[in-house]
C-alpha cells in the first residue's frame, strides 16, 4: 500500500515536466494522423488469456494455499494433544518387564571353609513381572490441569478464525494495490498515447512551417517524461502482484496472478453508527473470544498450581515370577497397596508455581481490556474514512469530468491553431492529475471498507 502514493506520483510527474515557455502564433488546420498499425506483440484474437482474478477467487485460493492458516491448524492439533496429556493422569498406568541374568558360583573347601571361585561355574535366572499404578484422588489436581488445558485448546481453536481474518484482509488489500497500480498504468498508458498524438501535431505544424520548431523538442520532452511514467508505474503494478501473490501464498512460478482492472465494488451506503460497529465488534471478533478462554485457561492454572501441595492418593499393584536352575516352578509373588502421599514442603516450589500463574492470569486480562480500547478507535477511524472518501470519490469524478472536457477543447484549438503548447500541456497535465487523484480516492475507500470489515470481523 506504501507504493501507490508513488504511482500516483510518477504518473502526475510524467506530463508535469518540460512545460513549454513560449505562446505560438495561430496557425491552420492540418488533417488528422492515420491510423496507428496493429501491435505485432499483442495477443492474436481468440488465444486462451491467463484466468483473470477476483477478489473473491483470490481468497479462495488464499483459504487453500496459504501456510499461515496450516500453521494455526497443527497449533491447535497440539493444543489438543495437550488435553489428552493431561488427562493421562487419571488413568491407570500397567508397565511389563522380562529379565534374564547369570551370575557365577563359588565353591567352598570343607576343610578350610575358604570360598573358591569357579570361574565356570555360574547360575542362570529369568524373571517376568507386571506393575500397576493408579491415581484415585489428588483433591482437584488433575481436574484444574485438564480444565486449563481444554481451555486454552478452545482458544488455540479461535486463532483460526483470527488467522482466517487476517489472510482474508491482507489478501484484500494486497488485490486493491494491485487494481490500484493497474488504473494508474492506464492512465499513464492514456498520457504517453496523447503525448504521441500532441507530438505528432506539433511535427506536422512544423513541417508545414506553421509552428516555431521549439514545439517539437517541447512535446518530445514531455512524451519522453510521459513514457518514463508508465515505466515507473507498470514497474509497480509488478511490486503490487508480487506483494498479492504472497498474501494468497501463490505456488505458481510459472504464471504471476492478474486482477481485473474494476474495483470490487465498495457499498455505497454510510457505514453503521459507531456504536453498533462496536457491538458487532465486540460480539464478533474471535480475537475477544479467544482472550476469554485465555483468562479462564490461566485461571484454571492458577488453581492448579495452588493444588499441588494437597495430598494424593494412589495405588498400586505388582507381581513377579522368577524361575532358575535350582526352582524351575517357583509361586509368583505379588505385593498391593493404597497409598497417600502428602508434600508438607516442596522448597516453595507451588507458591512460585502459582505467582507465575497470577501473573499470566494479569497479564492476558490487560491484553483483553487493551484490544477493546482500540477497538473503538479502529473502528471510529475507519467510519471517518470511508465518510470522507466517499465525498473525495465524488469530488474527484467531477474533477475528472471537467479536465477530460478541458483537454478536448485544448486539443481542439490546437488543431485549429488557434492554441499553444501551454495550453495543451496544461490540460493534460490537469486531466492526468484528476484521474490520479480518483484512483487514489477509490483505492483509499475501497481500502477503508476493507479494514472496517476486518475490525468488526464481517
Amino acid at each position: 500500500m506504501k507504493s501507490l502514493p508513488v504511482m500516483f506520483l510518477a504518473v502526475v510527474a510524467g506530463t508535469a515536466s518540460a512545460q513549454p515557455g513560449g505562446q505560438p502564433a495561430p496557425a491552420p488546420p492540418i488533417p488528422p494522423a492515420s491510423p496507428a498499425p496493429p501491435d505485432p506483440a499483442a495477443p492474436p484474437a481468440g488465444a486462451s488469456a491467463p484466468e483473470v482474478l477476483t477478489l473473491e477467487r483470490a481468497i479462495e485460493i488464499a483459504m487453500r494455499q496459504q501456510p499461515s492458516l496450516r500453521q494455526t491448524k497443527a497449533q491447535l492439533e497440539a493444543a489438543r494433544g495437550r488435553v489428552d496429556q493431561a488427562r493421562v493422569a487419571r488413568r491407570p498406568t500397567l508397565v511389563l518387564d522380562a529379565t534374564l541374568a547369570s551370575a557365577s558360583r563359588t565353591s567352598i573347601d570343607p576343610g578350610t571353609e575358604t570360598r573358591s571361585p569357579d570361574f565356570f561355574s555360574h547360575n542362570d535366572s529369568t524373571g517376568l513381572g507386571a506393575n500397576a499404578s493408579w491415581r484415585i484422588y489428588d483433591f482437584g489436581l488433575t481436574s484444574a490441569n485438564i480444565r486449563a488445558a481444554e481451555l486454552n485448546a478452545a482458544a488455540t481453536a479461535t486463532t483460526i478464525g483470527t488467522t482466517t481474518l487476517d489472510i482474508r484482509n491482507q489478501v484484500e488489500l494486497a488485490y486493491l494495490e494491485a487494481v490500484a497500480g493497474r488504473r494508474l498504468v492506464a492512465v499513464a498508458d492514456t498520457t504517453v498515447k496523447s503525448e504521441e498524438r500532441h507530438l505528432d501535431q506539433a511535427k506536422r505544424f512544423v513541417a508545414a512551417q506553421a509552428k516555431d520548431p521549439i514545439e517539437v523538442a517541447q512535446a518530445q520532452s514531455r512524451n519522453a517524461n510521459a513514457r518514463s511514467a508508465l515505466a515507473q508505474a507498470q514497474s509497480n503494478e509488478a511490486i503490487a502482484l508480487a506483494n498479492l501473490r504472497s498474501a494468497i501464498g501463490w505456488l505458481d512460478p510459472a504464471h504471476s496472478p492478474i486482477v481485473s482492472p474494476n474495483w470490487p465494488a465498495p457499498s455505497e451506503s454510510d457505514p453503521l453508527a459507531l456504536a453498533a460497529l462496536v457491538d458487532t465488534a465486540r460480539n464478533q471478533r474471535p480475537e475477544i473470544v479467544q482472550l476469554d478462554k485465555q483468562i479462564e485457561a490461566a485461571d484454571a492454572s492458577l488453581t492448579a498450581a495452588r493444588a499441588e501441595r494437597r495430598p494424593v492418593l494412589s495405588a498400586n499393584a505388582s507381581t513377579r515370577w522368577s524361575p532358575d536352575s535350582n526352582n524351575t516352578r517357583p509361586e509368583p509373588s505379588w505385593t498391593a497397596a493404597l497409598t497417600l502421599s502428602w508434600s508438607v514442603f516442596d522448597g516453595g516450589r507451588s507458591a512460585a508455581d502459582a505467582r507465575v500463574a497470577h501473573a499470566n492470569l494479569e497479564n492476558v486480562i490487560a491484553q483483553r481490556d487493551a484490544l477493546l480500547v482500540s477497538l473503538t478507535s479502529q473502528l471510529d477511524l475507519s467510519r471517518a474514512q470511508i465518510i470522507a472518501n466517499h465525498a473525495n470519490v465524488a469530488a474527484s469524478t467531477e474533477a475528472v469530468t471537467a479536465a477530460r472536457a478541458q483537454l478536448q477543447l485544448a486539443e481542439a484549438r490546437y488543431a485549429q491553431g488557434l492554441g499553444s503548447q501551454i495550453e495543451l500541456a496544461d490540460a493534460q497535465t490537469a486531466i492526468t492529475t484528476a484521474e490520479g487523484n480518483l484512483v487514489q480516492a477509490e483505492f483509499q475507500l475501497a481500502t477503508a471498507w476493507a479494514q472496517l470489515h476486518r475490525a468488526t470481523a464481517q
